[in-house]
């Protein structure tokens, strides 16, 4: 429990929560890692193709190199998604340019690169949010960075509860959305941990939510934004989600989840 731990910090509006973005859809289509299912997870080609099929938000692993870059990736390794080896932290950035982010995905996309993060925001701003998962980096940094591209008002941050204070004493007007701990599952839960950390979104696969809790969120003021990931990633998965009421599905296919919204009924 967390209960020793308290960050409320004054926000604004009415709820004491910060505002969201807005979106197209009726619930927030989340292209994870750009869209992992379209082109390679993570790279700028992935956020252009969320852009073009019309998700509202790309969620974008956020790690710092060895000499303090801000790159892309959501591994602590470059192991499985590139030709090279080893932690990110412990690698130069000159040395993760230089591999090759895309062949493991479809050698058609030979010679992508590990992006930066200043380069993710640039594709972004102005066609898409960003969910931004902050895995390893410095806080201020990263909020520097998206002071710097204007981004300010089009991201949430996600992250453990400890992080997340960290960004609301940081930048107490940015949106955060944590995973639901399993304790807080619980009638009353969702409560007392918003009065340990004023949430905006809460986080969590599919199968972790029920009606109850989605309902428990909104009378919080908060909103829920769920993973359809692996075997939920399919229409039976993404109207699971919607018959329990969440405001946000995250799917490595934003298109087909886009295109079920579209459907009649």
């Amino acid at each position: 429990m967390l209960g020793a731990m308290f960050c409320a910090a004054a926000l604004p509006g009415e709820s004491g929560h910060a505002p969201l973005p807005g979106i197209k859809h009726r619930v927030a289509v989340i292209g994870h890692r750009g869209g992992s299912a379209l082109a390679p997870e993570n790279t700028l080609t992935a956020y252009r193709n969320a852009i073009e099929v019309g998700a509202d938000y790309v969620e974008i692993d956020v790690r710092a190199t060895r000499d303090g870059a801000l790159v892309i990736m959501h591994d602590g390794t470059v192991d499985r998604t590139t030709n090279g080896h080893g932690a990110v932290k412990d690698l130069d950035f000159a040395t993760l340019r230089s591999l090759d982010a895309g062949s493991k995905f479809d050698p058609k996309y030979a010679g992508e690169k590990i992006p930066t993060l200043d380069e993710a925001l640039e594709v972004c701003r102005g066609h898409i949010h960003i969910y931004l998962d902050h895995k390893r980096a410095p806080t201020e940094q990263v909020w520097q960075a998206l002071k710097a591209h204007g981004m300010e008002r089009d991201v949430i941050i996600y992250g453990d509860v400890d992080g997340l204070c960290e960004w609301k004493r940081i930048a107490p007007a940015v949106p955060v959305m944590p995973s639901l701990p399993e304790p807080y599952r619980r009638p009353g839960g969702i409560a007392e941990l918003e009065r340990v950390l004023p949430a905006e979104i809460f986080d969590g696969g599919v199968e972790e939510w029920t009606a109850d809790l989605v309902a428990q969120a909104h009378a919080e003021g908060a909103r829920v934004y769920v993973d359809c990931l692996w075997e939920s990633d399919n229409p039976e998965g993404y109207r699971r989600a919607l018959a329990i009421g969440v405001d946000g599905i995250q799917t490595d296919r934003p298109d087909a989840l886009i295109a079920l919204l579209a459907s009649p009924g």
